[in-house]
Parts: C-alpha cells; structure tokens; sequence
C-alpha cells in the first residue's frame, strides 16, 4: 500500500500535536511533521516495500535495519526499517518501544535545542506489536553532505580548510553537550560535513543512540569526546587535536547559557588532555577487545569453516579497510573457501606452489587464491613438531597456526602492520586431538627484510645519502616499536629477518614496515621496561653482522627510541652500557643454541 493509500480519507487522524500530527491506519500509526504532513501524504510510495520502488536505493544494510535513500521530485529523503533480529533487541523493544520512535524524539529535541543534526520527517510502527514489530523513521537528506573521514581526507592537506573543519566540530560537539545531547556512538560516519560558500556545516546523523535530557557530566563528555579521539588520533596531527580541545573548551563557556541542563565546567587544556587519554585508551581497549573475538565468529567479515577429513578452522570473508602488505580489499565467499580448502594439502605439493622453506619446523609455500576482487597471493604454512613435546603440546592445546591468527587479527585491530591473515585450519582426530594445522597469509611483495636491506640496499647508494636514509627508516623503526609496546605488545624474537621494508629508490617519505612471523608475539596489555629492552637487544643482536648497520647507528637507534616527551635527554646514557652486555650474552647463548641444533638436527 502507498502513502496515499494508508491516508485515504477512512484513516483515523488525531488533532495537530505541537509540531507533528498522528494519523492510524490499517496495522500502522504515522506521525509526520506538521509543515510536511500535506506534501508527504502526496507521495505515491509503499514506505516498507521500499524494494519494490524504481526511487529507492539501498544504502546499507544490517541484521537490526535497513537504509534507503528515496528521491521524490524535487526532495530526497532517508528511510530506516528497523526490523528486530535476535532476543536482546526485541526485549529492548518491548521496553523501549520502537526504535525508529526513540531516533523520532531525538530528532525533534536537537531542533528545538539547535543542535545540528538530520531533521525527521515521519515515522511509522506497527499497533500492538511490541515485542517483534518493524518500525520505520524517514529524515530529510542532507545536500552534498560526505561523513566526516571524507571530508577531512579532502581539507587535511588545507591548513585554512581543515582549521574550520576542526572548529567547526568542537562547535557540534560543546553546543550538543551543554544542551543534554549525548552521542552514543560518535565514530566519523556519524557525522556528516558540508561546504556551504567558504565555511563548513556539521550535522549528527544515526540518532538511535543518543541521550537526551539529561545533564552531561564531565566525565561523561570525555568519555564521549574519546569515541571520536579513537579515528582522530590516526588521522589528525597532535597540534590539530590541541586545536579541537582548545576550541571544544572555548565554546562550552560561550554556551554555558544555552539550555537548563548547562554545565559550567571548569577545566584547563592540561587536565583535559589527561582526562582524554585515559578514557581514549579504555574506549580503545574495549574496542580492540571486541574486535578481536570477533576474528573467532562467524559475521561479515570471518567465518567458521567445518571441511572434510576433520579440518576446521577460520577464514576472512572481507576486509573492512585496505592491508598494510598490498593496499588492497579483499573479499571471499564462504564457498570459496571450501572450494580452495577442500584438499588443503595440496597447497603444499612443490608441483602446484612456490616452496619458500622446508625444514623441521615448517613447510612454506606461495600459492594464488582466486577471489572476487580478483587473484590473491598467499603465503601457506604447515607448522611441524620437532619433538615429542611440541607434539603433545599440539595435540592437546591450540596450535602455533592458531595462535599465529589470533595474534596477527590483534595487531590489525590496533593499526600496525603486518601481513593480513587468510584463514586457518586444524585437522582433529577424536574430536579434540589436533594432528595437524595450515595457515593462509596475504603475500607481501616488493620487500626485503631489515637485514637484507641494511646488508644491500644501503651499500648501492652513496655515502652521502646514506645517512639520511639511514636516519628516516631509524625514525620508521623506532615509531612502529614505541606503538608495538605502548599496544601492550611483546615480541621475544624481534629479529631482523621477522620485519620486512618496502621502500623504493630514491628512498624519499617514509618506508613502509610489515611484521611477519607472529610465533614471539603476545600481548600482556601492557609491557614493561625489561619487555622492551629486551626486543632492543634482540634486533640489535641480529644486525651485528650487517655491515650497514654500525655502532653510531645502533647508537642513534637508543637515544631516538629513549628520548621524548616527558624523558630526561641523557636517559639513554644509563642503558647504553646494560644493552652492549645484553647483546654479548644474547650473542653467546646464539652461538650455544646453534650447536644444539647442528647435533640435533644437522642444521640450524
């Protein structure tokens, strides 16, 4: 049925509430905005059939909702059809009540509080269905309005553009907290920017979440300023997210006015910057946290996968952001995984992939997966038991392949580099006993690992541009280190050979650093002092024999990782000397270890 249909002139109308009217018809109740009521019954749309409408374009879609943009002459229009999916969300709704309702109310109270944010046009639910009922909200589009990472991607590179963006911001986000208007979710896609002449508009969409009403307290708007500070502390410099706390202070005092439910906070930049990075780091860990069970479920982007001959394991289906190897999406399908997975020992016969490493503790080769994004590069690798201990160790707990997946999702989650996980399978015996186990990894090509690159690279280019070179991949170096251990990281084998480098002739910016090999890795969230100067110790240990790495540099390597903000600038003096020691006993129980393994094993 079109809106026409459902108010036909049998539909039962209430009188003209303040703002909107109430019409009920057949098993739906409407409340449109009044100014709209006339021209919004005109339109010749089925609002829940959207599917079926040559106007309607799906934007997204969800297992709670669906969004579609609606263009009606002249007018476009967002609808949302909320559909409950699961027993959590239709208990919320029958506390709640509809949830197009709750963004309904929200809508009307930003506009008359002069909050920016999308204006409701109508909205829709089922009579007497509280517990499972659909529920629809239609708001105004936006004109030439992009999410906020959009548009700073556009501006960053403007000073003057993305000073305003930035003042423009902290100007929604004070106006919207003096005003008892607290975003639940306030990642950038839910915030829309527009350039109107030569200044920039701010509009909150996704209002689903949002509390109103209610006086926002101090930690409470921290703790909502460090949901956004999570996309902003990758994407904006320190000085542009000093700007934004200075302006964000700034307009809370000027709208100390606004509303009944103003605060008159007092707070310095100082004690706003603590306050902010605590409460960043628990959002971000809460975050992490979730993203990281995540890569074990089976959703959007991960599936289970139960094969033949007692192999299970896990698989990506879709990467949300481009990989640090190769800067590319990539997307498979569940099937396809079966497909390719269906002998998974046949991604190691030599006859049909690249071998790369046989030894007594893994076979590695180079096999082409075929995607929808077209072929893929994989690294696979069969872990092997050197002994009876490894053995049982396997059988009984998770497997080195395993952990290797868990780990290297860990890292992607919180931005550092390394080659993207494919998938991992175990073979089971009894149900419980793991025999074997195979991991697919992205292929990182046009690299050369640390030591290769220092040992070769460094020795075709001349002495004068050796230095600086050398001087921006220490920089390069010691900034993925500090990150590793500031993510609560811990690396027992950070070798040389373990990070690989892209970085092309003329050796101009920044190169780029990818971690492989995620056996030495743990996290303990956070690292302490001996942690960290022991993965000093040991990259210093594997570059002794590189003769493009010196004692200056090794030098120049401690005093730019020691030395910072808030440390004292002789700092590194008092490690220089327990690093050398370090590094000569590491040297020693080296030398040790690979005469154990030529006795053993005939071989290092």
């Amino acid at each position: 049925m079109s809106i026409r249909g459902q108010f036909a002139p049998g539909s039962e109308e209430s009188e003209p509430k303040e703002g909107y009217v109430e019409s009920s018809s057949g098993p739906h109740t409407w409340r449109i905005v009044r100014d709209q009521a006339e021209s919004f019954r005109r339109l010749d749309i089925d609002w829940f059939r959207l599917a079926e409408s040559p106007r309607a374009t799906l934007v997204k879609r969800n297992g709670q909702r669906d969004v579609w943009q609606v263009n009606a002459g002249d007018r476009a229009y967002f609808a949302k059809i909320y559909h409950p999916v699961g027993m959590p969300a239709r208990i919320k709704l029958l506390l709640r009540g509809p949830i197009a309702n709750q963004e309904w109310d929200v809508g009307l109270y930003a506009a008359a509080h002069s909050v920016a944010a999308v204006s409701p046009v109508a909205v829709a639910w089922e009579q007497g269905r509280r517990f499972d009922g659909t529920s629809l909200l239609v708001t105004e589009a936006v004109v030439d309005a992009v999410p906020l990472g959009d548009y700073w991607r556009t501006v960053r590179g403007d000073r003057h553009q993305a000073n305003l963006l930035v003042d423009t911001l902290a100007r929604l986000i004070a106006r919207a907290h003096q005003c008892g208007f607290q975003h639940g979710d306030m990642h950038p896609g839910n915030v829309l920017v527009r350039r109107v002449d030569q200044r920039c508009e701010a509009f909150f969409v996704d209002l689903h979440r949002v509390c109103i009403g209610k006086r926002v307290a101090s930690g409470q708007a921290v703790a909502n300023l460090a949901h956004l500070n999570q996309w902003f502390r990758r994407n904006a410099s320190r000085s542009q997210r000093l700007r934004f706390m200075k302006s964000y202070i700034r307009y809370r005092d000027q709208f100390a006015q606004a509303s009944s439910l103003a605060r008159n906070w007092p707070i310095d930049l100082r004690r706003l910057s603590a306050d902010l990075a605590v409460q960043a780091d628990r959002h971000a860990n809460k975050l992490w946290g979730k993203r990281d069970r995540r890569a074990m479920r089976t959703s959007r982007y991960f599936a289970r996968l139960r094969l033949a001959d007692g192999w299970r394991g896990h698989a990506v289906l879709k990467t949300k952001h481009p990989t640090a190897g190769n800067g590319i999406n990539i997307e498979f399908t569940k099937a396809q995984w079966r497909s390719m997975l269906a002998d998974p020992l046949t991604l190691l016969d030599p006859s049909r992939s690249e071998l790369l490493k046989d030894s007594h503790t893994a076979t590695i080769c180079k096999a082409i997966l075929e995607s929808d994004l077209g072929a893929v590069t994989a690294v696979v690798k069969r872990s092997l038991a050197r002994n009876a201990w490894k053995r049982l160790a396997q059988w009984l707990g998770p497997s080195r392949n395993r952990r290797a997946w868990r780990m290297a999702n860990m890292l992607r989650n919180r931005d550092l580099p390394v080659a993207t996980p494919l998938a991992v399978i175990e073979k089971y015996a009894l149900g419980f006993i793991r025999t074997d186990s195979i991991s697919l990894t992205e292929y990182v090509g046009d690299t050369i690992d640390l030591e290769a690159f220092l040992t070769r690279e460094i020795a075709s280019i001349s002495p004068l541009e050796q230095r600086r070179v050398k001087d921006q991949l220490i920089l390069s170096v010691v900034r993925l280190l500090k990150a590793f251990h500031e993510r609560g990281f811990i690396h027992r084998d950070m070798k040389a050979p373990n990070l690989l480098v892209r970085w092309a002739p003329p050796y101009q910016g920044s190169p780029l650093l990818v971690f492989i090999d995620m056996d030495g890795i743990s996290h303990r969230r956070r690292s302490t002092e001996s942690q960290r100067i022991r993965a000093v110790v040991r990259l210093c240990a594997s570059l002794l024999a590189s003769p493009g790495c010196t004692a200056s540099d090794r030098l120049r390597f401690l005093k730019t990782y020691l030395t910072g903000p808030g440390k004292p600038p002789d700092e590194w003096k008092r490690f220089w000397r327990r690093i050398h020691d370090e590094v000569c006993a590491k040297l020693s129980h080296k030398e040790v270890r690979r005469e154990w393994k030529l006795a053993h094993y005939g071989r290092e």
